[in-house]
């Protein structure tokens, strides 16, 4: 499998991936809930983070899904083993720990339409 069709896979066809990073935004989400509020950014991060809270997490998840699946870990992770059964709880967290910043200020900037 080329690497290109591994993160192909990873992106698109492996629901425990879904799954997992789905998981890791919740639990990033509540990290910035929980921070100091003396935080940099920290009124941008909470409004973030109660929108995910908001059942919004898939759709949150979505800007993660990308680097998850561009990581050199987590692609060996799926060359090991395609299902990705093998694919650490951790890893995924880095990611989206790594990427947090970074999808917040796309978000503040482009923030999601409410709902009709």
């Amino acid at each position: 499998m080329s690497v290109y069709t591994t993160g192909y896979s990873i992106r698109y066809t492996i629901p425990s991936i879904q799954q997992q990073a789905e998981f890791a935004v919740i639990t990033a989400a509540d990290q910035v809930k929980n921070e100091d509020p003396s935080a940099p950014d920290h009124a941008n991060r909470l409004a973030w983070a109660t929108w995910v809270n908001n059942n919004n997490s898939v759709q949150a998840t979505w800007p993660f899904l990308w680097p998850i699946a561009l990581n050199p870990a987590i692609q060996a992770s799926i060359v090991a083993d395609p299902t990705g059964a093998g694919v650490l709880d951790s890893d995924i967290q880095f990611v989206v720990n790594s990427n947090l910043e970074f999808v917040i200020a796309v978000w503040v900037a482009n923030p999601p339409l409410p709902p009709p």
